[in-house]
């Protein structure tokens, strides 16, 4: 037995002899009245009691909700930093390897007509297409952005031409995204309005 249960057996036995002492010393009819205190008494501790535990129970209810929602955030956070961490170790190395695929697009496109049966021709073809499948496979999707509006988010304007209205009228570069996040901006020249 604890210190704690121990002092609270003692505290009733004394209790206990008291009201039998008092019992003895009071008439028959004012011995009902005590009774009926004593019972009442009884009860209220017994009532008081349930709702001290149903104050720990609603306690401990809210510290298991709070522990669940803390470790949802937890799990949340964590698959969040898991996605940065994939796209910045992807976009890393995408970079470097997205101006190797910018150079094949120019000589595919600078290529002479009467050179476009050439073998190395067709082999720098293959090996541009299999990078552009590598990169779907990666979600990487890239965006021709050949007559469309600007778009500070997507496009750098390299140089500026008077006509129209900010229309982008030549590419240097295409803009990639992985997933919704912008791997990098097209570089694009523009009529100016």
């Amino acid at each position: 037995m604890s210190k704690h249960d121990h002092k609270k057996h003692h505290d009733e036995e004394v209790i206990k002899d008291t009201k039998d002492k008092v019992k003895e010393n009071i008439p028959d009819n004012e011995k009902d009245i005590i009774e009926e205190l004593n019972k009442w008494i009884e009860e209220t501790k017994e009532a008081k009691e349930k709702e001290d535990k149903s104050d720990d129970l609603t306690k401990l209810k809210e510290a298991f909700a709070r522990q669940q929602a803390d470790y949802d955030n937890f799990k949340k956070r964590v698959e969040r930093d898991k996605e940065d961490m994939m796209f910045f170790l992807k976009s890393d190395i995408l970079k470097k390897v997205l101006p190797r695929i910018d150079d094949m697009q120019r000589i595919i496109e600078q290529t002479p007509k009467e050179q476009k049966n050439n073998p190395i021709y067709t082999w720098i073809l293959a090996i541009e297409k299999k990078l552009t499948q590598d990169l779907e496979k990666m979600w990487v999707i890239v965006f021709n952005s050949k007559w469309e509006k600007i778009d500070p988010d997507k496009h750098e304007v390299m140089t500026q031409i008077p006509w129209e209205d900010w229309i982008i009228i030549e590419e240097f570069e295409k803009w990639y995204m992985i997933g919704n996040r912008v791997l990098r901006v097209a570089k694009v020249v523009v009529w100016q309005g």
